[in-house]
């Protein structure tokens, strides 16, 4: 497998005060561009620099441009202040133009409500018992954004991805970021269940065909539930599926479990197709 090229902690970290804050965006999370999830993470922590609160509840943008590789700048106002509980907008904006859109709710720590879970996970093998793909294949066009992210499918392939067979559309398999798996920053920890959430979806509805594809598919629409933080939780498993591709539009929805079976986040996305470059 190749050496990461990224560091997520770094890579996403913002600086400024008083819902002005600025960041880079790295090229190590290129896929058709900067990756909408990779940039998402950036709006998540810049809505976490400035709540009042440390736990995310929920995020959702809309996707609004392609940015590039450059300086932006990052725009946080609270539009919902309640006694444990905060809603805050996030603009991400580059050459005067804005090209994320995002609202994040925040809760306070410590809260009791009603509890119970009917969402465990599926009975699948551990990590340990299977390969990630990027050492099956090193040619894959989008290494780059891959080499951070290591992914260990349930069912691999033989070759390369754009030879298997094709199948249902669903992708599924244990995930783990590169060369640092977990962080403390409830913000941060929640941020790789947000990356996984945007990203999957695609390579989920590309399980249907073979051979290079036509079309690409950017996220147009985002929205994640954080259930848990798992700041201690090395490997992640995600379950997307696409169930659908009509009128250029491709759904998917996604959950996120920790390996001791708790199910971390929950979402989906619409994305909307385009014809590959020339």
């Amino acid at each position: 497998m190749r050496d990461p090229v990224g560091d997520f902690q770094a890579d996403t970290a913002v600086e400024g005060v008083d819902g002005r804050y600025r960041a880079v965006l790295s090229d190590a999370w290129e896929l058709w561009g900067p990756a909408g999830g990779y940039v998402s993470a950036i709006a998540l922590r810049a809505a976490g620099a400035h709540s009042r609160f440390r736990r995310p509840a929920s995020y959702s943008c809309n996707y609004l441009a392609v940015a590039t590789f450059a300086p932006i700048e990052i725009e946080v106002e609270t539009i919902r202040a309640a006694k444990r509980s905060e809603a805050l907008r996030v603009t991400l904006i580059q050459k005067d133009e804005p090209f994320l859109d995002a609202t994040v709710w925040t809760i306070d720590e410590g809260m009791h409500g009603i509890e119970y879970d009917a969402a465990p996970m599926p009975e699948v093998p551990d990590p340990d018992g299977l390969v990630a793909w990027q050492d099956r294949d090193e040619n894959n066009p989008y290494w780059r954004f891959w080499s951070n992210i290591e992914e260990r499918p349930l069912e691999m392939w033989e070759g390369s991805w754009w030879d298997r067979p094709p199948g249902p559309p669903v992708r599924e398999g244990w995930c783990r970021f590169r060369p640092t798996a977990t962080f403390d920053e409830p913000f941060l920890d929640a941020a790789r269940s947000l990356v996984l959430i945007d990203t999957l979806g695609w390579p989920a509805a590309m399980m249907t065909q073979q051979g290079p594809p036509s079309f690409v598919a950017p996220t147009i629409e985002l929205s994640v539930r954080f259930h848990r933080l798992a700041p201690t939780a090395e490997w992640l498993y995600s379950q997307v599926t696409s169930p659908i591709a009509t009128d250029a539009l491709i759904g998917s929805t996604a959950r996120v479990w920790a390996k001791d079976g708790a199910l971390v986040a929950s979402g989906g996305q619409q994305m909307l197709c385009r014809p590959v470059p020339a």
